[in-house]
């Protein structure tokens, strides 16, 4: 695995500190700091709308302007969402060609306050992760060529934050990659965290319409009544409101849109089933799992299952820090005869998704 090498913020960067990006994370950076009593110069931000306002009582810019005002500025790139064609280096050189002189990522933040800002989805210390050389090493044990190497860059880019260590995106449709499986035209697709039916167009696309059944988990209102909008509902597709874990329970939910997460603080309760128990009576042939953090639970539930029936699994595994050797390994568990590989969809570490699939 890499070294550590990304380049630390400057001594001094809390006097002269720009954000780049007013959304979710920028907005959680500025928190972050100001308990710190540092406060951002200002904020810069591409979305017209935001230009001339504030945000967390920070001064919201453009890009070009910001530059032109603070020429001495250390700026922060602080946007990370899932993207084939937008990532940390194009943001970073955006700045560089607008003649920002020092420009860093998120990432030196989060190191340099790990106790603020960390864990963060799949961000830990580098310290965290070369402490966890068993179960990585494990898990490459049980992915095939093209798993394991996809592992190394991943913990590359863990390790050094420097997004350069990462490939370019899986091409082609998420959850349906070319030369992993194929499909065959009487699958049951199970979509756990179906968002507003992008999984479940893709799949009858993939299968050119002809499968037995799909049934699709979602369990955000919003997000669920734009699924039951978007896909023509007939006895084959089956819609249900919940969540997916080890038990069936209420728990409690914090909504926001793709990312609607459970959470102990959540802002709302919804209901979460076992997959053994809502598809005893079903013979699924696929399942996907992109649930924000509650995999590994969703896989107990679905033990059963998974051994009965052996259907193709695909799993998010960027949710958490340990998930890419953690979930790997429990796959392999549960379905020992099978091969086991990593894929990554989206550029800075987003989507990167475990498959499983049975050997005949």
């Amino acid at each position: 695995m890499a070294t550590d090498s990304l380049n630390p913020l400057p001594s001094d960067f809390a006097k002269r500190l720009v954000i780049f990006g007013a959304g979710g994370l920028g907005r959680r950076i500025v928190r972050g700091l100001r308990s710190r009593s540092i406060v951002p110069l200002a904020l810069c931000d591409n979305n017209r709308a935001l230009w001339g306002s504030e945000v967390e009582g920070v001064p919201v810019l453009s890009p070009a302007s910001a530059s032109a005002a603070f020429p001495q500025a250390v700026f922060l790139v602080g946007i990370w969402h899932p993207s084939q064609s937008e990532g940390l280096l194009s943001r970073m050189t955006e700045l560089r060609r607008l003649g920002c002189r020092e420009v860093f990522s998120f990432i030196s933040l989060l190191w340099l306050y790990p106790e603020i800002f960390l864990p963060n989805m799949f961000w830990e210390s580098p310290q965290y992760f070369r402490g966890q050389t068993a179960g990585i090493e494990a898990a490459r044990a049980v992915l095939d060529d093209r798993g394991k190497a996809e592992l190394e860059r991943q913990m590359a880019f863990r390790l050094s934050g420097d997004p350069r260590v990462l490939g370019a995106p899986e091409h082609g449709a998420q959850y349906f990659p070319a030369g992993v499986f194929s499909l065959g035209n009487q699958e049951t697709f199970v979509d756990c965290g179906a968002y507003i039916g992008d999984s479940v167009r893709d799949f009858l696309q993939a299968c050119g319409g002809r499968f037995r059944r799909v049934i699709a988990l979602e369990p955000e209102l919003r997000n669920l009544q734009a699924l039951q909008a978007s896909v023509d509902l007939d006895e084959r597709l089956l819609v249900y409101p919940y969540a997916v874990g080890a038990r069936r329970e209420v728990l409690r939910m914090s909504s926001s849109g793709a990312s609607s997460a459970v959470s102990a603080t959540g802002d709302t309760e919804v209901e979460s089933v076992a997959l053994d128990e809502l598809l005893a009576d079903e013979q699924p042939t696929y399942i996907k799992m992109d649930i924000e953090g509650s995999e590994i639970d969703a896989l107990r539930g679905a033990e059963a299952t998974i051994r009965r029936c052996r259907p193709k699994l695909a799993v998010c595994v960027y949710h958490h820090p340990d998930h890419i050797w953690q979930i790997p390994l429990l796959l392999r568990e549960l379905m020992p005869d099978s091969t086991l590989t990593l894929r990554s969809h989206m550029l800075d570490g987003f989507d990167t998704v475990c498959y499983c699939i049975p050997r005949p």
